[in-house]
């Protein structure tokens, strides 16, 4: 199906246990991957491999609860180690570890409900910083064994804007998006955690050492984002706040900001919050890239963007296209206009797949999976069409469509720049779980709400970008 979508780029994570533990190899299971690469490279795509999405073995769980521990660090290294020698030689792309930040609150918050941690097993910042110094320690093993692929990690980017121009505010957003991804990103591109960070939270984090600064610091070539919706942050008078978005998915991040309030941009759907993430605003993609490239000056990767079905569209999808229009449009504007570096652009997903907190419900896929007929037969939806365009023309096609759910707020002035005559002067490549960028002037926005998510590691989509254009009138 990727294939006949005439898509570059595959992005697939490999599953810990499935191929080594411990100093064993599962020969089975190391097979399956060579074989994997090798399909995908034989359908003409090129392979992004995935070394984590949230799934280690379960020894390290029972013996010290993961990423809690920083025991988890040289186990991870280890694996990351044996993966780079067996694949090294196939694969040129890869990603570390997604969305730690992610991780850190999400699931810890899942496994209290369950009963599987108490609630003082849990520490987000250790946490984090484990995932930082698991990530810089396989970085520099992928380096040191000579190899000749380009290696990042990949966070969730929920890209925070002001709620007005007074500084409070301003303040408010940049301390949000330090906390929940500058926490990732600062380490890794610049040796230490963001001034700000330590500023608010010194409590609650625990400084690198020098050894560690040294360690970390550049451990990146690249920097990876999933994409899906902005926030909008306002400073409040701690002593009268009450939190404005508190849910697993970042409400402990929250908590420890009690001077920042922090809601989704254009609001919550509270009758329906699935359609967070079927709401088409792409300065979310614009806005989040150019802080990310003002921020770091790295390469970026788009891992993940897109829409999920919570319409019931089923294969009549052409509002996935309208989508990733939008989003894919954006991005190249962005990308031409403020000369940005991205390597790659990938959409979440290749195929439907079981969400984490939505089960089947909330379809991502640009390809369709019977599961109500149990048939489970894979088949093209309408917005395949869309993808085998920009396959053939190498242009992202303008695709509009009536919206007919509640609008969010207006577009930013920022949204309807002009479409730059030149090409870009870097590629991008599509994926399975990603995004896609927006059109610079979209038609009209869908509501937007608040829910938990997780993404499942299926296979990804790429697109190159670098000979786009888009296709649309000045």
């Amino acid at each position: 199906m990727a294939k006949a979508l005439g898509l570059q780029l595959y992005r697939f994570s490999i599953s810990w246990s499935r191929v080594f533990f411990e100093g064993t190899r599962n020969e089975k299971g190391i097979q399956y991957y060579h074989d994997l690469i090798k399909e995908i490279k034989d359908s003409g795509m090129k392979p992004l491999m995935t070394l984590y999405h949230f799934d280690h073995p379960q020894t390290y769980e029972d013996e010290f609860k993961g990423w809690q521990s920083e025991k988890m660090v040289p186990k991870f290294v280890e694996y990351a180690t044996f993966v780079f020698n067996e694949y090294g030689k196939e694969v040129d792309l890869w990603v570390t570890l997604n969305e730690p930040n992610m991780y850190c609150t999400y699931f810890p918050s899942l496994f209290v409900t369950a009963g599987l941690y108490k609630q003082e097993d849990i520490n987000i910042y250790n946490c984090m910083r484990n995932f930082v110094l698991a990530h810089a320690q396989s970085y520099r093993a992928f380096k040191e064994a000579g190899m000749a692929g380009q290696i990042g990690l990949t966070v969730l980017l929920m890209h925070a804007t002001p709620n007005s121009t007074r500084p409070e505010d301003v303040y408010a957003a940049e301390l949000f998006n330090q906390v929940h991804a500058g926490q990732v990103l600062a380490p890794i591109v610049v040796g230490d955690y963001p001034q700000v960070l330590k500023d608010e939270l010194s409590d609650k984090i625990t400084e690198f050492t020098v050894e560690e600064k040294q360690l970390i610091k550049g451990s990146t070539d690249f920097v990876g984002f999933n994409i899906y919706f902005s926030m909008v942050a306002s400073w409040k008078d701690p002593n009268t706040w009450a939190p404005c978005l508190i849910g697993p998915m970042m409400g402990k991040f929250v908590e420890d900001l009690p001077m920042a309030s922090i809601n989704v941009a254009g609001g919550i759907d509270v009758e329906n919050p699935m359609k967070t993430f079927d709401r088409i605003a792409p300065d979310s993609i614009r806005d989040a890239v150019l802080w990310a490239w003002n921020s770091y000056k790295k390469p970026i990767v788009i891992t993940e963007n897109g829409v999920g079905d919570s319409s019931n569209m089923g294969k009549k999808d052409q509002r996935r296209s309208v989508y990733h229009s939008a989003y894919m449009r954006t991005l190249l504007t962005t990308m031409k206009e403020f000369k940005v570096d991205v390597i790659a652009y990938c959409a979440w997903s290749l195929i439907d797949s079981y969400e984490w907190s939505a089960g089947f419900g909330r379809p991502f896929g640009l390809v369709h999976v019977d599961y109500e007929g149990k048939t489970l037969d894979r088949s093209l939806k309408d917005s395949s069409q869309f993808w085998i365009e920009i396959a053939e023309k190498r242009v992202v096609p303008l695709v509009e469509e009536p919206i007919t759910t509640t609008p969010g707020p207006p577009a930013s002035p920022t949204a309807s720049t002009s479409f730059a005559s030149s090409t870009p002067s870097t590629s991008s490549a599509s994926s399975t779980p990603s995004t896609s960028s927006a059109s610079s002037t979209p038609s009209t926005s869908s509501a937007s709400s608040t829910s938990t998510f997780l993404l499942l590691p299926i296979g990804a989509v790429l697109i190159a970008l670098k000979s786009f254009h888009c296709d649309v009138p000045y």
